[in-house]
């Protein structure tokens, strides 16, 4: 799924790269007269946009202003069209294994080739001439192109390396004590030895999984990877695990317009998972000291998303303090909020995926801007993790891998 992916990513930026060089040689096949009149128009626009009283000024003082703004115009226009080309065959290459750095100084070289090349071509127009300084300033726009990629991926692949424990203290007055529940989402069957790290460290009473904890083809699979951490959890606290829409195979898998369906769980799978010593809820609840401990399914099926409402009643009948795994926050406020669960744990969001002043970019079943993607809502009866691991190969920006601990009661 993942080189499928890769593969489409690949044949977009080629063709954007062949898109790019061609809309070059094309600017460079004008005749001096027609590139001059160009350049001409751009700056008469941006002169009477940005010089007070301009249309008021004599026409030889318009043309005086005009003339000194073209130059700068015309240099930053190839400027940015390098710029982009050199982008776009750094990201490019960065689809490929290799040195960094390498694929970096590779890029600018690729893209300094065909500015000299451009210039060349340029002998051939009609009233124009080949300069190393337009080489040079050509490059010079690939340079900060590649270089602010550069530094985007380096912040990215620090930040996906990085994981953060984050602390909620959420009180609860139907507790006799406090009750030290960590909860482990999305961990998507990535490595999880930093998990179990963290996870010691803070020695929690109960560990809830709120889904995503694999995904279906290894759920189905001889050996799931997945057992391995749940048996690591079990050893360490009693451990909860719920289905989220990676187990019942409902997500893209590299098919960007598809609407994929709930796939069947193997009947065998909640034994698997019970012989770790973990349990798997599915919309169904246990008890765990004074806490009861539901787990709600995924509700995620083609163009339907919605929790079983059954399920959620019962659950919502049950006496005592009841603490709801439910894979997808967007469940929250419409479903759930209108219950009296007392505490609701969450995933699915990654935390927006790219966050900027405190907001996530982009959520799966939320879109662009999405409200629920981390931290508390309805004065701490829901938390949102921005999980443990990723299904995607773009990068985390600004929002590192999260193990939530909630110190309850």
């Amino acid at each position: 799924m993942k080189s499928n992916r890769v593969l489409i990513l690949r044949i977009l930026l080629a063709c954007l790269i062949l898109l790019n060089m061609a809309i070059i040689f094309r600017f460079s096949h004008e005749s001096g007269q027609t590139s001059s009149e160009t350049s001409g128009r751009v700056a008469q626009s941006i002169a009477e946009i940005t010089v007070p009283h301009f249309e008021q000024k004599a026409v030889d003082e318009q043309e005086t202003i005009v003339h000194r703004i073209e130059l700068p115009v015309r240099k930053l226009a190839h400027m940015a069209e390098f710029a982009s080309l050199g982008g776009l065959i750094f990201l490019f290459l960065l689809t490929w294994q290799g040195k960094l750095l390498f694929r970096y100084g590779f890029s600018l070289a690729l893209t300094a080739l065909y500015a000299a090349s451009d210039e060349f071509h340029q002998k051939f127009s009609s009233g124009r001439v080949a300069q190393a300084t337009d080489v040079l300033i050509d490059t010079a726009g690939a340079l900060i192109s590649c270089s602010v990629i550069l530094l985007i991926w380096f912040m990215a692949h620090h930040r996906k390396k990085k994981m953060i424990t984050t602390h909620y203290q959420i009180p609860c007055a139907k507790l006799s004590h406090p009750v030290r529940i960590a909860v482990a989402a999305d961990l998507h069957n990535r490595s999880f030895d930093r998990v179990l790290e963290l996870l010691r460290a803070a020695a929690p009473d109960v560990i809830l999984i709120p889904g995503d904890l694999t995904d279906y083809e290894d759920l189905i699979s001889e050996r799931p990877a997945c057992l391995g951490f749940l048996r690591a959890c079990a050893a360490l606290a009693p451990t909860f695990y719920s289905i989220g829409n990676h187990e019942t195979g409902c997500y893209r898998g590299g098919k960007l317009f598809s609407k994929p369906r709930q796939r069947p769980i193997p009947a065998d799978y909640a034994d698997r998972v019970a012989a770790t010593g973990a349990r798997l809820l599915r919309n169904a609840a246990f008890p765990c000291g004074e806490l009861t401990i539901c787990g709600l399914d995924s509700g995620l099926d083609g163009k339907n998303n919605a929790p079983d409402p059954s399920a959620l009643a019962s659950f919502a009948a049950l006496p005592g303090v009841r603490v709801l795994l439910c894979h997808h926050p967007e469940y929250y406020v419409p479903f759930v909020s209108k219950t009296d669960i007392d505490l609701t744990v969450c995933g699915h969001a990654h935390g927006g995926q790219w966050r900027f002043f405190g907001r996530g970019v982009y959520s799966p079943d939320q879109g662009l801007f999405p409200k629920y993607t981390s931290g508390l809502l309805d004065s701490g009866r829901c938390v949102i993790s921005r999980g443990l691991g990723d299904h995607t190969f773009i990068p985390r920006i600004n929002n590192p891998r999260e193990l939530v601990m909630i110190e309850f009661g």
